[in-house]
């Protein structure tokens, strides 16, 4: 758990991901030096959460959950509060 945590830590630092809150869970888009990355993180997302419906494509991943685990995905995905004075999401 803790290496996957460090690696998605070092892709958000690459600046190559973007996320977006959408209905149900959270948008994630690679640019393509960052799409192989998601892509690995998401399949060991897979594996470790199976309450998550994964939906994935060249560069992109929207994660959703039924119910609270929408709320989970959130404080996972979705940038701390120190980060929106630079501007939400990034």
């Amino acid at each position: 758990m803790e290496d996957r945590g460090a690696a998605w830590r070092k892709l958000w630092a690459s600046g190559g991901l973007s996320r977006e809150r959408v209905p149900g869970g959270i948008t994630l888009r690679a640019q393509p030096g960052a799409a192989e990355a998601l892509a690995r993180l998401v399949e060991l997302e897979r594996e470790c959460c199976t309450w998550i419906d994964y939906e994935t494509g060249d560069g992109w991943a929207v994660l959703t959950a039924a119910g609270p685990g929408e709320e989970v995905l959130a404080a996972m995905f979705l940038p701390e509060p120190r980060d929106s004075a630079r501007g939400g999401l990034a």
